[in-house]
């Protein structure tokens, strides 16, 4: 079955499934000009990620179905491969077990227990459908966030935030215009590095809006001396709402821990779903949940476009259907509008290789050699290169105590 074959058919069985539209998110796409993603609106935002977007990604690990196929490209496209990066993201992990045992093994806050955690895992377990349906839609983008993670030193229980946030709708929307996977909101984007303009919103942006929200989580790590419940609270609530609850209950001889304090109920209630995801994430069989097997080889990639060409020619060279691209790309105002400026796209890692098959001179980018020099440690290699000495060793099939050698080569991949 080819790739375009596959689309039609999940295509036609998610509108033959068609639900009301969940509250809290939308759909974007509405107004006329604005093809960043498909405008259909009588189906749950989850029903659109799991058919289309997860079972395309699961389509390209089938080997009875063909290998994606560039479409032809009119003249004015002016699509070649001077000016194209491709860049993959990162290498395997966790091969042997798979990707979500991987996780499951390194959640951090799976111990939180409380009353509160108790509930939430209680109603996750009535509905055990709900959790493996969000894992499902967790899986185009989960070794991508892993990787992102581990490169921060950040715990991998993040990974599960876009879970409460948007249902890991890449697309979503609130009423209070909080936008994207992380659901950021315009003033926290901007402020960790988000650009938002008139042709392009990088809350959208994978890539973009991931770095923003894990480097404002390492903020709030530092900002509440690395109690992950509340920062975990103020990246729902706000940094000054928990400030203000900790001088409060200071100011009353209370105790300040995230349980004790005085914060909205959406808050009070938020934290829980995350620790109770962790939970079940860590031990799924004990929960009654069965999670499907992912694998742990890298199945993104980021592909930089030079200025003059058209987003949906990319995707068409690259053979995505339409569809997909378009929930893998909402950041773009127009798809059909070639950008005054470099950009960036996100595409399913074995399109991106079409690209580069397909048009000589594209720059693939994958991991550089560096070789040790006497005296040097994981932790000086990953400074000078920007990322953790815990990811650094992961890469390498060391652990984070390894003594160098000198001459030793390691692989380090590109941010």
């Amino acid at each position: 079955m080819s790739a375009s074959r596959f689309i039609l058919i999940a295509c036609a069985a998610w509108l033959a499934g068609c639900a009301g539209t969940p509250s809290g998110t939308a759909v974007r796409g509405d107004s006329p000009d604005d093809d960043r993603i498909p405008r259909l609106r009588s189906a749950t935002d989850g029903e659109l990620i799991e058919t289309l977007l997860a079972d395309y990604f699961r389509s390209l690990e089938t080997p009875a179905v063909a290998a994606p196929a560039a479409a032809a490209l009119p003249q004015r496209s002016g699509l070649s491969g001077e000016g194209i990066r491709v860049i993959a993201a990162g290498p395997a992990m966790g091969e042997k077990n798979g990707l979500w045992h991987y996780v499951g093994t390194r959640l951090a806050l799976a111990h939180c227990g409380h009353a509160a955690v108790d509930a939430e895992l209680a109603a996750l377990r009535a509905k055990p459908g709900r959790v493996r349906g969000l894992a499902k839609r967790a899986e185009p983008f989960l070794h991508y966030l892993v990787g992102e993670a581990e490169r921060r030193e950040l715990p991998v229980d993040l990974v599960l935030v876009p879970m409460v946030e948007s249902g890991y709708n890449p697309a979503a929307q609130s009423p209070k215009a909080a936008a994207g996977l992380w659901q950021l909101i315009p003033a926290t984007g901007q402020r960790f590095g988000v650009e938002i303009a008139e042709d392009y919103d990088g809350r959208y942006d994978i890539h973009a809006a991931t770095g923003a929200a894990l480097s404002y989580f390492k903020h709030l790590r530092g900002r509440f001396g690395g109690d992950w419940l509340l920062a975990l609270a103020a990246y729902n609530a706000g940094e000054g709402a928990v400030d203000s609850a900790i001088a409060s209950n200071r100011a009353a001889g209370l105790s300040t821990d995230f349980w004790s304090l005085p914060l909205p109920a959406e808050t009070r209630a938020y934290v829980p779903k995350v620790l109770a995801l962790s939970r079940i994430i860590a031990e799924p069989e004990r929960h009654g949940v069965r999670i499907d097997p992912v694998q742990g080889r890298p199945v993104l990639a980021r592909v930089e476009i030079g200025s003059g060409v058209r987003p949906a020619d990319v995707g068409a060279a690259a053979g995505v259907p339409e569809e997909v691209f378009k929930l893998l790309n909402p950041a773009m105002k127009s798809l059909s509008e070639a950008p005054r400026r470099k950009y960036r796209l996100m595409l399913p890692l074995k399109n991106a290789e079409v690209i580069a098959a397909n048009f000589k001179g594209t720059e693939w980018v994958s991991a550089t050699k560096i070789v040790v020099q006497k005296g040097e440690t994981l932790a000086a290699i990953a400074k000078r290169h920007g990322v953790s000495a815990t990811a650094l060793a992961a890469w390498n099939g060391l652990s984070i105590s390894s003594r160098l050698k000198t001459g030793q080569e390691l692989l380090v991949y590109p941010a």
